[in-house]
């Protein structure tokens, strides 16, 4: 099986040797010391500003964007939430369902997201400003300094969902003013699905969540901040995916986070150079690193999603909604080389020729 989906992924070797391991008892000190250390690395590579709070939820990316609406905003806020796909309707329809007034700037089929969106609203008043800076179900890669501008402009508090981009794309917590960043276990990190981190800057801590008693016991910020001082958790974690995590983390501290977004940068440029060689297109919208959508000129992407599967055991992303009989998304994190973008490319050739005859 060859993974190029953009979670879960392709792992490799290191993780899959601690992955095959007992899972230990995690009420320990040695535990506390795996989590507190790995905490420590996450916060360096993404420049989490001095003081930040960190949350590690068992839970889906989901379960962390909507434990985050509901321990930092409330009715007397107004966010402005970027919907450029399906992730971005994630946050909208969040809000809706915990009574959170906002506005959404809309994005349609290959529309990027440029200052001109945020002049539309530039008379309102915000609080939040949310967005995926990479839209995933598009491969859209936000322009961060819009959002952390527009933010700044209104004094407002920047949320972003970075489950896709994080580790895959350069990041920086404090340089920009994020005051939240919500990421999953299986996007950049490389591992198994189960866990959410999600760090907050301190003035929002301070600010809200501290004070915002939510009537819920799982997902409570403050449960996990406070069992945090000693590296653990309020409730049973998922203890062998945050293993894996402290081991994903130490691989990219030994490789150098900057040559690690390099080789995920040149899989990425490698891939999109290759794809010219197929009748296929690509947005024209600045894409993220993670993934890259591919557009058939004919309506083949389920056909072809199939036989990569059935044949080959060759695994990418398809895509729903009006779109799914036309574009498929191949990812370029994990466990992915040069020589398997040749390999994908030579194979997708053979499946278009079989399928259209052409």
């Amino acid at each position: 099986m060859k993974l190029f989906t953009v979670g879960p992924t392709q792992m490799r070797k290191e993780i899959l040797d601690v992955r095959h391991q007992q899972v230990p008892y995690f009420r320990t000190d040695e535990f506390s010391d795996v989590m507190l250390d790995s905490d420590r690395l996450l916060k360096k590579f993404m420049n989490a500003p001095s003081g930040a709070k960190s949350i590690y939820l068992t839970a889906s990316g989901t379960g962390g964007l909507e434990a985050t609406i509901m321990n930092c905003m409330n009715e007397t806020d107004h966010a402005l939430v970027i919907n450029g796909g399906t992730f971005g309707q994630r946050f909208v329809d969040l809000c809706e369902l915990h009574g959170i007034p906002h506005t959404a700037i809309k994005l349609h089929d290959d529309e990027q997201l440029i200052e001109s969106h945020f002049t539309g609203v530039a008379d309102k008043d915000f609080t939040f400003v949310i967005a995926n800076i990479d839209e995933t179900s598009t491969a859209q890669l936000y322009d961060i300094h819009l959002l952390s501008d527009f933010a700044k402009k209104k004094n407002a508090y920047l949320v972003i969902d970075a489950i896709s981009s994080f580790l895959i794309d350069p990041y920086d917590m404090a340089g920009n003013g994020i005051d939240v960043t919500i990421i999953s276990s299986q996007k950049g990190l490389c591992i198994a699905p189960g866990l959410s981190p999600i760090v907050v800057s301190e003035r929002l801590y301070e600010d809200r969540v501290k004070n915002n008693n939510i009537k819920n016991l799982y997902f409570d910020f403050n449960q996990y901040v406070k069992n945090f001082t000693r590296g653990q958790t309020p409730f049973t974690p998922a203890v062998g995916v945050c293993l894996e995590m402290n081991k994903a983390l130490h691989l990219i501290e030994e490789e150098g986070y900057e040559n690690y977004l390099a080789r995920i940068d040149s899989v990425a440029k490698d891939f999109r150079n290759r794809i010219k060689e197929l009748p296929v297109s690509m947005p024209t919208f600045t894409l993220s690193n993670a993934v890259t959508p591919i557009r058939f000129e004919e309506p083949i992407a389920k056909d072809v999603f199939t036989v990569l599967k059935d044949k080959y055991d060759i695994y990418v992303n398809p895509t729903g909604g009006k779109n799914e009989n036309y574009v498929l998304r191949v990812a370029h994190i994990g466990d992915t080389t040069i020589e398997d973008n040749q390999f994908l490319v030579d194979t997708l050739k053979s499946v278009i020729k079989d399928i259209t005859g052409k």
